[in-house]
């Protein structure tokens, strides 16, 4: 068994392999996340094909591919992330391409309950420390209170590398349900938009989301 770095991968029935993985692992947050989880196939696979992407790619004593995890290095063909927010905090990594985003972490059902997942956990890990660079992901919610994967990131970094762990960001959504209009209503000139305490700003200025 061994996990081998991979800058491309284009054999058809490999990537339509994980393609299948890669949507039965992701279609399940498509109700429990606000924001979309997951690429298109089409995105899939031209991540596949782009080099900037790593795939580490685990393999089983038959030569089969049973794992794999994505590793962009191109923050721009990231199209849900800032780059510009990763190059203000991390400048001289970004100068490098030393930021290593992960996109997902696919484990074949052949080997559910293997040490696949932490075997290519790993394998990132030692390269973005190899590379004195920074590791980054996003999570929604139920990942880190059910799965607590930050917290497990955090755990086998820290057993193979010397890392500092950063909660850089936070993403929230809200919902307002209405059930009509009041019977009598405030005027505009009526309603303080503004929180005394906590802020300065009045909508339009700073306080929209994405």
């Amino acid at each position: 068994m061994s996990v081998t770095i991979e800058t491309v991968v284009d054999d058809p029935a490999v990537v339509e392999q994980f393609l299948g993985l890669y949507r039965s692992a992701f279609a399940p947050l498509d109700s429990l996340a606000a924001a979309r989880q997951s690429l298109t196939d089409d995105e899939f696979r031209d991540e596949m094909s782009e080099e900037s992407v790593l795939k580490f790619v685990g393999w089983d004593r038959h030569g089969t591919p049973v794992a794999m995890c994505l590793l962009a290095t191109d923050l721009s063909k990231l199209p849900w992330i800032s780059p510009a927010f990763w190059q203000q905090r991390y400048p001289e990594q970004f100068a490098r391409n030393a930021i290593f985003y992960v996109g997902a972490v696919l484990v074949s059902p052949s080997v559910k309950g293997s040490l696949w997942f932490r075997r290519l956990l790993l394998a990132t890990v030692r390269h973005a420390a190899s590379h004195h660079g920074v590791g980054a992901l996003d999570v929604c919610r139920y990942n880190v209170e059910e799965i607590n994967l930050p917290r497990i990131v955090a755990e086998v970094s820290a057993a193979v590398a010397e890392v500092e762990f950063e909660h850089v960001d936070t993403q929230s959504y809200y919902a307002y349900v209405y059930d009509g209009l009041k019977t009598k209503t405030s005027t505009p000139a009526e309603i303080d938009l503004r929180d005394p305490v906590h802020s300065t700003a009045t909508p339009g200025e700073g306080v929209t989301g994405r």
